[in-house]
């Protein structure tokens, strides 16, 4: 059988497109690869700014505690030690973390409290030096 020169240019030019198409859906497939570490990154920016909030409302209510009697050594006994103070981050907007949206906030009541397993302070008034704190925020 003969080719016609009409029937060899439809040929070619099915193969050209099916080879396009090949093509598109592999860079598609990798272009979709790399939307996931977008995707991802930008969660991990959410969660780092859901942490700050969490660990200031952290630090606050230590202070809190502070300024209503409780010591450092008391709190720290029960296992609540101050959070360490922050770090510059002001590269972090130049490194892409996201910027810390004033209205998102984190209730971290069920954070800050106790562990069950913990042990009260002792009634004697002296603190107990034989537990380690269990809460470490930096």
């Amino acid at each position: 059988m003969t080719i016609t020169p009409a029937a060899h240019k439809k040929a070619i030019e099915t193969a050209r497109k099916n080879a396009e198409a090949l093509a598109q859906k592999a860079i598609e497939t990798r272009v979709a690869l790399v939307g996931a570490i977008g995707e991802a990154v930008e969660e991990l920016a959410a969660l780092d700014s859901a942490r700050e909030a969490a660990v200031d409302a952290i630090r606050t209510a230590h202070e809190r505690a502070i300024e209503g009697g409780w010591t450092a050594k008391e709190l720290a006994a029960m296992g609540y030690t101050a959070p360490k103070k922050r770090k510059n981050t002001s590269g972090k907007a130049a490194r892409g973390g996201a910027s810390k949206d004033a209205t998102e906030t984190t209730d971290v009541a069920d954070a800050a409290a106790p562990q069950e397993d913990a042990q009260p302070p002792s009634t004697d008034g002296q603190i107990s030096r034989e537990r380690e704190p269990e809460h470490s925020y930096s």
